[in-house]
């Protein structure tokens, strides 16, 4: 049995404990990410933001009052823009664009107001490299360099919850900040040399109790 089938067991087994032991909610989301890279740029070049999609699904177990732990799998399209200095010219010029593209699953710990309309939410996220291109106004490749395929990052944010009826929409904003190094290559030689993932992500979405009152 590989690891990651027993990471899953472990997940079914836990899920499973919650929603037989409180409330618990399901929903889906949809937003976009303003991400950029962080770290050593390239020579007399600059890490620009980057607009992308995030999309998901996620299931919040209920801990205690007011306290759920968050399974959120999704998709998430980060990356940055790279401008360069140029000649003559007063403001650098945006010519290169960096894509990394996730399938992540971020574990978050979700803390709502005693009238259950704002909440906090804080945790880590483990994102798996689904694909990754850069690309420069008409021509777009693979990034030569090994990017890693494993990256993590911290979240933390805040949203607010507006109930229409059973299900409720909510309105998230979120800060997340990578903890590794995507590479390790010198500046000279990578478009992606030491740099680390950041961004903001706004996100809209719907959530359904499974149960009709809460305890």
């Amino acid at each position: 049995m590989t690891k990651l089938t027993r990471i899953f067991i472990l997940l079914a087994f836990l899920v499973t404990s919650f929603l037989v032991s409180g409330q618990s909610y399901v929903g889906v989301f949809g937003g976009l990410n303003s991400s950029k890279l962080n770290g050593d740029a390239p020579n007399k070049g600059k890490f620009n933001g980057l607009m992308g999609a995030n999309t998901g699904a996620y299931i919040d177990l209920n801990l205690g009052k007011g306290i759920f732990l968050s399974l959120q799998p999704s998709y998430s399209q980060e990356g940055t823009k790279i401008s360069y200095t140029v000649p003559k010219l007063d403001e650098p010029v945006d010519s290169i664009t960096i894509r990394l593209n996730y399938f992540s699953l971020p574990l978050l710990l979700k803390i709502t107001s005693t009238n259950k309309r704002f909440y906090a939410i804080g945790g880590f996220e483990t994102g798996l490299l689904v694909d990754s291109y850069v690309s420069s106004h008409d021509t777009k490749e693979d990034i030569k360099t090994d990017v890693a395929e494993w990256n993590v990052a911290m979240h933390f944010g805040a949203g607010i919850k507006i109930p229409v009826g059973f299900p409720r929409l909510f309105v998230e904003l979120r800060y997340s900040q990578g903890l590794v190094n995507l590479t390790d290559e010198p500046i000279e030689k990578s478009y992606v040399p030491r740099v680390k993932t950041a961004g903001f992500k706004i996100l809209f979405g719907i959530e359904i109790p499974l149960k009709k009152t809460d305890k």
